[in-house]
């Protein structure tokens, strides 16, 4: 699982009562934020679900905060290997040039009342090159603007989600989501010198996470955010394709339809409630290492059951292979279920497969982020090679949003007994307004993929339908 600095570096800096880093420049600009203590417990549960999930996790080597060294949680998970940088130097070209392609297709979306001239697409294509690339050689093969993008990128300030360009642009986000994300992107960036800025650069670094995580070829777990964007992006690209794939991919099987969608089903996932077992620890030993060791090792059975969910289908050949791998999940997920507590036996969110763009299907001489050419130039690949790629997709874990809010509300005094920092609870009513907002915005729930509804219980016969679920976010 790849995960970002800004998850990892908040959560750990919630333990250590450490102050966010100073807004680049030395002062608070009206269009940048940093997360208060609600946003920060969020991105801690998050990050001790991923520690159940998943055994080793991911974090770009390009992007490290100045602070990082002195945040005990990152040193912990590194000392253990469980954390694991990313060089991302091999990347940098071929990302560079995807974004290249994109954003100058992108700049073809300029708006008539647009007041000021968009950022190059080259230059910001390059910063990205320039970020990924170690920074000793980061000031080659490029001007000023790039490497002040790039600058920025490294910083750990992020912009207003629902700025004017982006709220102005909402019918566009609904129709060609791409490319109004990247003109409205370069349009933000294009303010050089103001705080506008910063949106545009929050938006890169999500690009610039979601390539990586496709050239790796793993799953990526967004920072809060990045969730509005990323959605956005991952869920136009899984029902473009899936719409022009699904009869191929059943041909190429020798099956239904039917039967494809069947596949796709996700699974029901159980968590034990991480945050309250590691704060429980902590409060009651005030060792960190000691908490996450715990936490692990309780709950390693579950991370077996998602290796070998992925080892099966990685050496599988058919969708009955991929259903029998399922299968066993699913009766590890229900044995976990039966040892939680009643209150949380409820379906915390799913499992289910990536459906992304992966390199070299599309030519890059043209926009190799252009989701519609993408899905027509697989389904022109051999059979072979459609099976291989549908079994072989990344298995993620997807968290529902509304229940984490609504869970977390209930923490503040364990946190503050655990940690010594507090936090008021209608903050996160707040933090539910402003990402449900930015949800909406972005396309929000009616963006997220369509799946089998998953019941908290089995219901009796008369018991009143239940109430449409809020739909997952990816993790």
């Amino acid at each position: 699982m790849l995960i970002d600095q800004t998850m990892l570096c908040e959560a750990a800096r919630l333990l250590l009562g450490a102050d966010a880093p100073e807004m680049e420049m030395g002062m608070r600009l009206p269009l940048a934020r940093t997360p208060d203590t609600a946003e920060r417990l969020v991105h801690l549960a998050t990050l001790l679900d991923a520690l159940l999930l998943y055994d080793e996790l991911y974090v770009l080597d390009a992007q490290l905060p100045h602070d990082a060294d002195t945040l005990p949680l990152r040193q912990v998970l590194l000392d253990r290997r469980i954390l694991r940088p990313v060089d991302t130097h091999a990347l940098s070209a071929n990302i560079a040039d995807e974004l290249t392609g994109f954003l100058r297709d992108a700049e073809t979306f300029q708006e008539p009342w647009n007041p000021h001239e968009l950022a190059s697409g080259e230059d910001v294509a390059n910063s990205v090159r320039l970020l990924l690339a170690h920074p000793d050689e980061s000031g080659e093969s490029t001007n000023p603007r790039g490497r002040g993008i790039a600058s920025l990128m490294r910083g750990e300030v992020e912009g207003n989600l629902s700025a004017g360009c982006i709220r102005s642009s909402r019918p566009e986000l609904q129709s060609d989501p791409l490319r109004t994300l990247g003109w409205t992107m370069l349009n933000n960036i294009g303010y050089f010198h103001s705080g506008a800025i910063y949106g545009g650069v929050s938006q890169l670094r999500t690009f610039a996470y979601w390539r990586v995580s496709a050239h790796l070829r793993i799953p990526f777990l967004p920072s809060l955010h990045r969730l509005p964007a990323y959605h956005l992006i991952t869920d136009h690209v899984r029902r473009t394709v899936q719409d022009r794939v699904y009869e191929v991919v059943a041909d190429s099987f020798r099956t239904t339809v039917d039967e494809v969608y069947e596949d796709e089903n996700p699974a029901p996932l159980y968590l034990p409630p991480a945050l309250a077992l590691f704060l429980n620890h902590l409060r009651a030993h005030g060792d960190i290492a000691m908490a996450v060791d715990d936490l692990r090792h309780q709950h390693r059975k579950l991370r077996r059951a998602l290796a070998e969910l992925q080892q099966s289908l990685e050496s599988g050949s058919t969708l009955g292979d991929a259903k029998a791998a399922r299968h066993r999940l699913n009766a590890a997920l229900d044995a976990l279920r039966g040892d939680l507590d009643p209150h949380d036996q409820a379906a915390a969110g799913t499992v289910d497969q990536l459906i992304d763009i992966v390199p070299g299907v599309v030519n890059a001489a043209a926009n190799p982020l252009d989701v519609g050419g993408y899905a027509e130039a697989l389904v022109a690949r051999p059979a072979e090679l459609i099976r291989s790629w549908w079994l072989r997709r990344p298995v993620r874990s997807a968290i529902r949003l509304s229940s984490r809010l609504d869970n977390l509300s209930r923490y503040h005094r364990l946190l503050g007994e655990a940690t010594g920092q507090h936090v008021d609870p209608g903050d996160f009513e707040h933090l539910r307004q402003e990402y449900g907002a930015a949800l909406t915005l972005y396309g929000g729930d009616s963006r997220l993929p369509a799946a089998t509804p998953i019941p908290s219980a089995t219901p009796s016969p008369t018991a009143e339908p239940p109430e449409e679920e809020a739909p997952p976010w990816f993790a």
